[in-house]
């Protein structure tokens, strides 16, 4: 094509304001894809640690009723469900807890264990001291770090657990956990009979707390066991703050990377300004020659769009490369309140790559529009004058 070979030659005849205007895109892109990775990263693990103690969907009794009672048969439904990797039951209740001359009121948890841990890792991550499986042998509790910091307790000692119109029991402390979450260091856990001993009720539950293959399926799962008639939660649900905070960051995070392209663009909108002050007699000699207005517009739009796809491919390059690079690293940082450091990740979205690619073309192209309008507006006598 005529104008796509006049646009490669003013390209290659060009360099050093070709090597500008292309690194001026590449370098907006390459810090775009840096960030958006860190972004990805952090996302992923923020995700991470609030899942690994969040359950994605909670279910609760039907509307009138205190307990689930045919826990087992629903349980079974659960798991029928494609995508459920884990359900663990779980009856609670409040308890005075004493030790010495120290009391507390906890939320007592009888569950079983095992299954808490798929759903939470609280037995894998977060255990400072003990076993979390040792409260399925006899009258055993695991205490949140802040219980024991009140009660002032050590592993291996006895806790009085007492309530009105519950069971007295002595437990021993056979663990310590600590998420650096108030809410569930404030917990305590038993095992399902020890809390149907305690409040001295059948064979029920009070929950059931259920993990996903895929957290965001987690309102469609909801759906299907809210249709058997019990309440069930989605994560986005009970926790609907954490999904507006997420996406009131992320599209700040996307505006801000938006308007570094959009600023790196007027790079070339500056070339390409001055390639028409310094190709006027060119200009001049293609009208001259046959060339419509129609043609020397496309010329230029070539060549802008040329230059913003080279960023585009350079900058996702550079982008990706320094992504690998820094996530290889595995940076950690350590918040006050968490009970282990979290790593720095800088994940890379394939799709992004495509993305602002096509974004640096579409930018380029549309900050050429301007000076290709006014290099076909040129009159061809007073063009070859120049």
């Amino acid at each position: 094509m005529f104008e796509l070979s006049v646009a490669m030659k003013h390209i290659r005849v060009k360099k050093r304001q070709t090597i500008l205007a292309v690194g001026a895109v590449g370098l907006a892109v390459a810090i775009t894809i840096v960030s958006r990775s860190l972004m990805n990263g952090s996302m992923e693990s923020f995700f991470s640690i609030f899942f690994e103690l969040a359950p994605h969907i909670l279910v609760t009794p039907k509307e009138g009723e205190e307990y689930i009672y045919l826990y087992k048969t629903l349980m079974e439904t659960i798991w029928a469900i494609p995508g459920v990797i884990a359900v663990s039951p779980t009856l609670a209740t409040t308890a005075t807890l004493a030790y010495e001359d120290n009391v507390d009121n906890v939320a007592l948890q009888g569950v079983i264990s095992v299954e808490l841990n798929k759903v939470t890792k609280l037995g894998d991550e977060y255990m400072v001291a003990g076993d979390l499986y040792a409260i399925q042998n006899g009258r055993r509790v695991v205490l949140g770090q802040k219980i024991v910091d009140k009660l002032d307790v050590k592993l291996g000692e006895n806790v009085r657990a007492t309530f009105p119109d519950a069971k007295p029991l002595t437990l021993v402390v056979v663990g310590i956990f600590d998420t650096g979450v108030a809410e569930w260091d404030e917990s305590v856990f038993v095992s399902l009979d020890t809390a149907r001993d305690f409040m001295d009720e059948g064979d029920v539950i009070s929950s059931i707390n259920i993990h996903l293959e895929d957290p965001y399926q987690a309102d469609a799962v909801a759906s299907e066991i809210s249709a058997l008639g019990y309440e069930a939660k989605s994560w986005r649900t009970m926790f609907p703050d954490f999904q507006e905070a997420i996406d009131i960051e992320t599209f700040s995070n996307n505006l801000i990377l938006i308007l570094v392209m959009v600023i790196a663009t007027f790079g070339i909108a500056n070339a390409m300004n001055m390639l028409v002050l310094e190709k006027t007699k060119e200009i001049g000699m293609l009208m001259a020659m046959g060339a419509n207005r129609s043609s020397i517009r496309r010329i230029f739009l070539f060549e802008s769009g040329i230059l913003g796809l080279m960023g585009g491919i350079f900058g996702c390059a550079l982008g990706y490369l320094v992504s690998v690079y820094l996530h290889s690293q595995e940076y950690t940082v350590t918040a006050p309140t968490a009970p282990q450091p979290i790593v720095i990740q800088f994940l890379v979205d394939p799709w992004d790559l495509l993305a602002f690619t096509l974004i640096a073309l579409v930018l380029s192209v549309a900050a050429g529009v301007y000076p290709a309008h006014n290099a076909s507006q040129l009159d061809p006598v007073v063009a070859l004058r120049g």
